[in-house]
C-alpha cells in the first residue's frame, strides 16, 4: 500500500474532484404479473464526483448524485371508496444516491482515456409524487389526481452500477468525463400490500440508464 501511494504521488494527484450533470431514462420492472411497466420516462441528475486513486489506472469513485427518477406503473388496486379497478401511476421520485464504484482506465490512446465502472449505489428517498389515473372495473371514465406518495415508497434503494465512457483532457489536470451508466435496482422500492389482493405485496424496482458529463479538477 505504501509503494502504491508513492507511485500515485509521483505520477498524478492521489485525489480528484468534480461536478456532474446527467439526463436519464427510467422504467419499472416487477416480478408480479399484474404490475406492468408503462414505458420509459425522462429524468435528470446532478452531483459531486470524487476519485481516490489506488494505482495510476485504478480508482475508487464516490460522491453523491441528486437523481430525479421517473417511471409509470399499472396495477390493480382498490380505491378509498372501496371500488376495484386499475391504477396507472406515473412516479416522480427524487433520491440522493451515494455511488460506490471501482473505475478502471486505459492509458492515453490518441489523446483520450477510456474507462469502465462497476459498483453499487445506495439511494435515500427525498420525496415522491404520483400522477394517478384510476379506472374502476365498471367504469369507462378514469379518475385523475396528483398525490404525495412518499409514504408509499421505501426510504432505501440499493442498486448495481455499470458504466463506461471517455475522458477528454482540457488543461493540465482538468478533464471532461462523459459516458453512459446503467443503474439497476435490486431491491423493491414500494411499500405495503396490494389493496385489492392483500396476499400480493406491492413490488417493483425502478431502473434507469443515464448519459452523464462531468468536469474533473
Amino acid at each position: 500500500m505504501m509503494l502504491s501511494v508513492g507511485v500515485v504521488h509521483a505520477q498524478h494527484k492521489p485525489f480528484q474532484f468534480g461536478f456532474k450533470a446527467a439526463a436519464n431514462l427510467g422504467w419499472f420492472h416487477s416480478t408480479e404479473d399484474d404490475y406492468v411497466n408503462q414505458g420509459v420516462s425522462a429524468g435528470t441528475a446532478w452531483g459531486f464526483v470524487a476519485d481516490v486513486y489506488l494505482m495510476e489506472n485504478y480508482a475508487f469513485t464516490t460522491g453523491f448524485d441528486v437523481v430525479s427518477l421517473n417511471g409509470t406503473l399499472k396495477y390493480p388496486t382498490r380505491s378509498a371508496e372501496q371500488m376495484d379497478g386499475v391504477l396507472t401511476r406515473k412516479y416522480h421520485a427524487k433520491y440522493i444516491e451515494l455511488p460506490l464504484s471501482f473505475t478502471m482506465k486505459t492509458n492515453v490512446i490518441k489523446g483520450l482515456r477510456y474507462y469502465g465502472q462497476i459498483g453499487f449505489g445506495l439511494g435515500f428517498l427525498l420525496s415522491a409524487k404520483g400522477n394517478d389515473s384510476f379506472l374502476a372495473t365498471d367504469s369507462y371514465d378514469p379518475e385523475t389526481s396528483n398525490q404525495n406518495i412518499t409514504r408509499d415508497m421505501r426510504f432505501l434503494r440499493a442498486s448495481l452500477i455499470l458504466g463506461a465512457g471517455v475522458e477528454i483532457p482540457l488543461h493540465g489536470d482538468t478533464y471532461l468525463r462523459t459516458g453512459m451508466k446503467f443503474d439497476n435496482a435490486f431491491s423493491n422500492v414500494l411499500k405495503g400490500d396490494n389493496s385489492q389482493n392483500p396476499d400480493v405485496k406491492n413490488s417493483a424496482r425502478n431502473n434507469y440508464i443515464e448519459l452523464n458529463v462531468a468536469i474533473i479538477f
